[in-house]
């Protein structure tokens, strides 16, 4: 084994390969490596596997080097540590340009803690709730660290939100925020905020991300889809900051997140301030849900959208929940079924509201607009498909969600019930009505998550009774 070996830290963390035994150099290399879930899953279930891969490696195997991403860079020196190497670090990283700002805002005690701990760290996640205000504790490191910024987002809505909010509490003008995104850009180079989709067109990724000294990633669990790696992949930011409510993944690949952002260096709890009367108020559905044997999970969420008994379960419950002055959240997936909410709604209910992906990004934010002009106290009704507001859609006065259509895996369900978590005067507790269909094992199977889902989020989940109780006050 070599006395020492020069490792070069820029866009990823580079090793020289004339140096390195292929021992050594195998063991680094697997560092960036994981077993892929989903491999695991096909064959457990005697599904075809030949299109996926055992293994999933984030190393990169250039002629004179072996390249790993940022976040593998503590593990490699554990390594060489352990092996009696010393390791000879460069560090080619963009230091950035000064950006002189000053934080406008307030922080809580509990923001001010995560600040402090996301700024002893170079690079990392920040895992907090909704409702924790992980854009404001952003604005505050922004000004702290004093480098020109780049916040990736991954949907145009949530580029409009971040630059709402830099310009309060950055104290900044429309012009002092450039963006990237929705069919413009017009960054400025100091404080930047762009569309993720924006920045790599068919595989080519846009040599302005390699400008910055510091790069935030919003809801980095997207981080794992392949075009959003490769972005990561270009960054050469000293400061690499990631932040989300869930650092997991459906599909299991959140190593790739740390690999690309570092470790989850300040896990939040929920703010003092929010509703911490939470509950959850199942509504039984025993009726058989008669299908082929073939029968798909889908063809069951069909069914499920086609039952008009059903749906008039959940207009029901809806129309009681306003009734009480309740600000309600209905979600489903599929907007065939939205639009038998809204017809059984319609004409009975005053503030009622309807949020698809058929609406122009224009109509939609004319909608929240007419939602946000209301009176605080108003009772109202939004229904919503579940990827529209699953994230980035920020209304504080709901209370109330009604799950309509049935979801299983947890980190959905975290961004579901986030919508509820926000604080806002006069909101003492917030609640979810979940119809659950007893009439097929999957959907029973789904019910059993959801409860496990719950309960990690602290609420209490009221007894089938207590729950059929509670809607005819």
């Amino acid at each position: 084994m070599p006395a020492t070996l020069k490792v070069t830290l820029a866009n990823l963390v580079y090793f020289e390969k004339p140096e390195l035994p292929q021992p050594m150099a195998n063991r680094l290399i697997r560092l960036a490596a994981f077993q892929n879930p989903e491999f695991y899953k096909a064959q457990a279930m005697r599904l075809p596997a030949w299109d996926k891969a055992r293994v999933i490696g984030c190393a990169e195997n250039y002629p004179r080097h072996i390249a790993l991403p940022r976040g593998c860079l503590e593990a490699a020196q554990g390594l060489l540590r352990d092996n009696d190497i010393r390791c000879e670090l460069s560090d080619e990283r963009n230091a950035g340009t000064p950006l002189e700002m000053s934080f406008a805002g307030t922080l809580r005690i509990d923001q001010e803690m995560a600040v402090s701990a996301m700024l002893e760290h170079d690079t990392g996640v920040l895992c907090a709730p909704t409702a924790f205000g992980k854009t404001v504790t952003a604005a505050a490191i922004i000004a702290r660290r004093g480098v020109n910024t780049l916040v990736l987002v991954h949907r145009t809505e949530l580029l409009n939100q971040w630059r709402e909010r830099l310009q309060a509490f950055l104290a900044l003008n429309k012009a002092e925020v450039g963006t990237i995104g929705g069919g413009k850009a017009k960054p400025n180079g100091r404080l930047d905020i762009a569309v993720m989709q924006s920045l790599s067109r068919q595989g080519e990724v846009n040599d302005l991300v390699e400008n910055y000294g510091q790069v935030i990633i919003d809801e980095c669990h997207h981080v794992g889809a392949a075009s959003f790696d490769a972005i990561l992949k270009r960054v050469r930011a000293k400061y690499v900051l990631g932040l989300t409510a869930t650092p997991i993944r459906r599909d299991g690949q959140q190593p790739i997140i740390f690999m690309q952002c570092g470790p989850v260096r300040y896990t939040a709890k929920r703010p003092e301030s929010a509703p911490h009367d939470l509950e959850v108020v199942p509504k039984l559905r025993e009726a058989t849900i008669t299908l082929p044997a073939e029968a798909g999970i889908q063809d069951v969420f069909r069914s499920l959208a086609e039952d008009s008994e059903r749906t008039a379960l959940i207009v029901e419950e809806a129309k009681a929940a306003f009734a009480q002055g309740r600000k309600v959240l209905v979600l489903t997936e599929r907007t065939d079924h939205l639009d038998a909410i809204r017809e059984g709604l319609e004409g009975s209910i005053g503030n009622l509201f309807v949020l698809h992906g058929r609406m122009s990004r224009k109509q939609r934010a004319a909608l929240t607009m007419q939602l946000d002009e209301l009176p605080p106290e108003a009772p109202r009704i939004l229904l919503a498909t579940g990827k529209l507001v699953g994230e980035g859609f920020d209304h504080p006065p709901l209370d109330t969600l009604l799950l309509a259509m049935p979801i299983s895996w947890k980190g959905t369900l975290q961004q579901y019930a986030g919508r509820l978590h926000r604080e806002h005067a006069g909101k003492t507790d917030v609640r979810i009505i979940d119809i659950v269909d007893a009439g097929h094992p999957a959907l029973l199977r789904m019910w059993d998550k959801r409860q496990r889902g719950y309960r990690a989020m602290g609420y209490r989940i009221l007894p089938v009774s207590e729950g059929q109780k509670t809607t005819q006050q």
